[in-house]
């Protein structure tokens, strides 16, 4: 027997008082969403509680009516003849495949939408914007998943499964389930079926190719496909001559039917009720209503590893194929799909035959299973408390932590990382460290993890004598202690669990990617299996470098991000007195100084980019000065200048430009550092792929006018009246090692254009330096950084 958990019913009579609900259905196309439309306003009707209104949604096309009367047989679908009046209603529910934000004038909005290739496709997560009374409802995980992906604020979507309508959809007596398959002549035959569009998303092909391994061995099975849309048999026909080859062609063709027509759900049912197993391996799963149906009439299911019939499907009575995720991208965005083994799923569907006994069980204790979890009257209830008016809603994150201290008993924090070295991991954890050293009755500790070469050597001066005096003093970890938390800031990334109760891991992702050579030297295969496997969360930057992660697949769910800062007591603008003081000092102050700072790696930072730009401005400007800063002591900087400036530059504008650089290679003070930025005329930074790019922050804190590329990390934290955007275009290639990563390429004459525009108006720097350290004061101090910072790492 197996284990039932019974699910306790919220009763809403008295939570709804003449509740008013309206519905924004899609009922007009045979497809899923017509199907739960349609059931879930049957239900509605029901509560004599709710005053219920419907239309249809704006965008479903409006051809199909006939279709969808032919699908639902006996049933009838919402008519115009109900109120469509949405403006007065408490809740609004929209039904759509297409994701519309649209804000409405109820209290509650639900969205009802499953993304099926694990993202939203036609929205870029930092357009996102969500009214705070809207809340996403989706069906499984993986749709959550690929909602965060997209942008989606986690408190701002709820995980709601569909349901079945058990009258339709349950199974029959073993009588009745023979006279069926009589009248069927499916009586001596083994039957998979599987219901879908059959597009490659469904997992056609390699269902096509076991199935041809499987009559080899057991010539009395047979594979019956109902398809659900009018391209459907051109779709068979693409992937079987795709996939198999003539001999298994011929194998198959005859056990093979394929159904096409619009079946009423009674019909489909029956379909269903006489198979013995339903078979889904999904690629990239969406709203898949038929898994629950077969479901609901007790069939076992072969399904993919991931996909969402794995929580949906009771475990005495599924078959997981094995699979594996997977990336690939089109037109600049990320599709995420599973690839399920077709040589398990062949082997799997053998043992289905050869264990007909599990069908029997299957169709004796399954529907009670889905009675009590995955009925229409679930959903709706569901929905209901989501969207309930009369309760709060979700906080975005636990803590509410601002200022120096912490209203709560003392927690212990173990940093795990890198200091004294000029790398940016090394220098933000020791700026975070100096400030959380001020939170009270915070316990802090740090355990200095190795570098990843011996070339690499900790160097002093880095901070101030009092700033590594009070790094110095915070103590080791003792061995058996067990921490609250456990913040991990080096690389390469270890997402493994820590002794702590929390376990959190910082990184940046450049590339829109986690590269192979990451990988490698966190020894994994995949970072999604790394993640998935332990219970870290991954704190990064930007939402740029956020998308990176997601891109390789780390869990949505268990992903924050906090940006970088800035310390104010370092990172401010002098007046004018001291600055052309510090400018005499220089030697600067004849000069246009333009300024970059950076590892000088070319192709993510734009070396050759700058460089290029500056031997024309120097050609009309011959003022103008470019200060390079690198880093030496970690990376071959200079050597990256001479390699960039020979790929772009021919022999006459080195000459030309070569007096007018001044390169700095040596390790700096974040008090020297600042110097460069409140002494020069202009940060420009042409980057391609960058994490966050903290010079461009610590730039506008010291009142310097920027250059940056446009639709990076650095538009999370500049604005036009202080910073001017180089034009660029979202690109990607495929790198040695088989990686696709992700750049932008600024328009170089745009910036050209830009930084002549900068030496045609000095005074920008006074106009600009206001409004840009006035808002970078507001929101990106190391201070504030690490209120937010300890959000995430306490909240419950």
């Amino acid at each position: 027997m197996i284990d039932i958990v019974s699910t306790s019913t919220i009763i809403f009579e008295n939570l709804f008082c003449s509740m008013r609900f309206h519905l924004e259905g899609w009922p007009f196309a045979p497809n899923y969403y017509a199907i739960a439309t349609y059931f879930i306003w049957q239900e509605l009707l029901r509560r004599s509680d709710l005053q219920v209104s419907y239309q249809a949604n704006p965008s479903a096309p409006h051809d199909s009516n006939p279709i969808l009367d032919r699908l639902l047989g006996q049933l009838s679908i919402p008519t115009p003849d109900h109120p469509r009046d949405s403006n007065s209603a408490d809740i609004c529910l929209r039904v759509s495949p297409e994701v519309d934000f649209t804000p409405t004038d109820s209290q509650k909005t639900g969205i009802l939408t499953a993304p099926q290739w694990g993202t939203l496709l036609n929205i870029s997560p930092e357009n996102v914007s969500l009214a705070p009374n809207i809340t996403l409802i989706t069906p499984t995980m993986w749709c959550k998943d690929g909602l965060l992906r997209g942008g989606i604020p986690p408190h701002q979507v709820a995980v709601i499964p569909p349901g079945v309508d058990t009258e339709i959809f349950h199974p029959l007596t073993s009588p009745d389930r023979q006279e069926l398959r009589k009248s069927l002549d499916w009586d001596y035959y083994f039957v998979f079926i599987h219901v879908s569009n059959l597009e490659n998303t469904d997992g056609l092909r390699p269902l096509l190719k076991a199935f041809a391994g499987v009559v080899e061995v057991y010539p009395h099975a047979r594979l019956v496909l109902k398809g659900c849309t009018p391209q459907g048999e051109k779709l068979l026909l693409e992937s079987s001559q795709a996939i198999l080859t003539d001999a298994e062609a011929t194998r198959v063709q005859p056990r093979l039917a394929y159904i096409g027509d619009n079946l009423p759900l009674e019909s489909v049912a029956k379909l269903y009720q006489a198979a013995d197993v339903y078979v889904s391996p999904d690629v990239a799963p969406g709203l898949n209503l038929p898994i629950l149906e077969a479901i609901a009439c007790g069939l076992p299911v072969i399904y993919s590893e991931g996909s969402p019939a794995q929580e949906w499907t009771h475990p005495d009575f599924g078959w997981a194929i094995s699979s594996q995720f997977r990336t690939f991208v089109i037109d600049y965005k990320t599709r995420f799909l599973l690839h399920p083994n077709w040589e398990h799923l062949l082997t799997l569907m053998q043992q289905a035959i050869e264990q007909p006994q599990i069908g029997t069980m299957a169709r004796e204790l399954v529907p009670q299973f889905v009675a009590q979890k995955f009925t229409w009257k679930h959903t709706v209830d569901r929905i209901l408390e989501v969207l309930n008016p009369q309760s709060k809603p979700p906080a975005a994150l636990g803590l509410n932590i601002g200022g120096a201290h912490i209203n709560s008993p003392p927690r212990n924090l173990v940093v795990e990382g890198w200091r004294w070295l000029p790398h940016s991991y090394a220098l933000i954890n020791s700026h975070q460290l100096l400030e959380l050293n001020q939170r009270s009755p915070l316990k802090l500790f740090h355990r200095d993890m190795p570098y990843v070469t011996t070339d690499w050597q900790p160097s002093r001066g880095l901070f101030t004598q009092e700033e590594e005096a009070i790094l110095d003093s915070i103590p080791i970890p003792p061995e058996d202690l067990k921490a609250d938390v456990t913040l991990r800031m080096y690389c390469p990334f270890n997402l493994a669990s820590s002794d702590s109760k929390k376990t959190f891991v910082f990184g940046c992702t450049e590339w829109g990617i986690v590269p192979q050579t990451i990988l490698r030297g966190m020894g994994v295969k995949s970072l999604r299996e790394a993640h998935l496997n332990s219970d870290s969360i991954i704190i990064t930057a930007s939402e740029w470098s956020r998308q990176g992660f997601l891109n390789s697949g780390a869990v949505p769910e268990r992903m924050a991000i906090v940006p970088l800062g800035f310390d104010p007591k370092v990172h401010y603008p002098l007046n004018e007195e001291d600055r052309n003081s510090l400018r005499r000092e220089l030697g600067w102050n004849d000069y246009f100084v333009i300024l970059n700072i950076g590892i000088m790696w070319n192709e993510r930072q734009g070396v050759a980019r700058l460089l290029k730009a500056f031997a024309q401005i120097a050609e009309s400007y011959p003022e103008a000065r470019l200060v390079l800063k690198g880093r030496d002591a970690i990376f071959k900087s200079k050597e990256s200048i001479k390699a960039a400036s020979k790929q772009v530059l021919n022999d006459s504008q080195i000459d030309l430009v070569k007096p007018r650089i001044s390169y700095i290679g040596d390790n700096l003070s974040a008090t020297e550092i600042a110097r460069l930025y409140k002494a020069a005329d202009l940060y420009v930074s042409p980057y391609s792929a960058e994490g966050f790019n903290l010079p461009v922050l610590e730039a506008v804190a010291c009142g310097t006018p920027v250059i940056c590329t446009k639709g990076g990390p650095t538009d999370e934290f500049t604005r036009e009246d202080f910073s001017f955007y180089i034009n660029s275009q979202l690109k990607c290639f495929q790198d040695s090692e088989g990686d696709t990563k992700f750049y932008l390429e600024p328009d170089g004459n745009h910036l050209v254009e830009l930084m002549e525009n900068a030496l045609k108006n000095p005074g920008l720097r006074n106009k600009n330096k206001s409004a840009g350290c006035e808002f970078v004061r507001a929101r990106f101090t190391w201070s504030k950084v690490c209120d937010r910072l300890l959000e995430v790492l306490l909240s419950s």
